[in-house]
């Protein structure tokens, strides 16, 4: 009982985290897991660069993989137009035009026409 209330143990005994605060906590913990980036071998960017190349050429459907969730959102559609020095590209589908920058994409597959 005597290290409780010495020094700064009265407030350290007596501290508390209400319920919203935890959930909180929880919540950016959470968050901040989640927006780790996949670290890509140079093989695996090559390879994404050559499925975006192939569909920026041959005007052939091409399917990435984006990283930002836990699954891997997979988008497909044809790369109309690529910068890398912006670092971005632009991918048509049937849902409109879609811009993606290159950091996002974790994977690529294209089809062989």
């Amino acid at each position: 009982m005597t290290k409780k209330l010495e020094g700064n143990g009265i407030w350290e005994a007596s501290r508390m985290i209400l319920p919203e605060y935890r959930q909180r906590i929880l919540r950016a913990s959470a968050e901040r897991d989640q927006g780790r980036r996949v670290i890509l071998h140079q093989d695996e960017l090559d390879h994404i660069a050559e499925a975006v190349k192939r569909s920026l050429v041959l005007h052939s459907s091409v399917k990435l993989r984006l990283q930002g969730n836990s699954s891997g959102e997979w988008v497909e559609g044809i790369v109309t137009d690529a910068s890398p020095i912006q670092g971005t590209l632009r991918l048509e589908n049937a849902s409109g035009i879609r811009r993606i920058a290159y950091s996002d994409i974790a994977g690529a597959e294209w089809k062989d026409e």
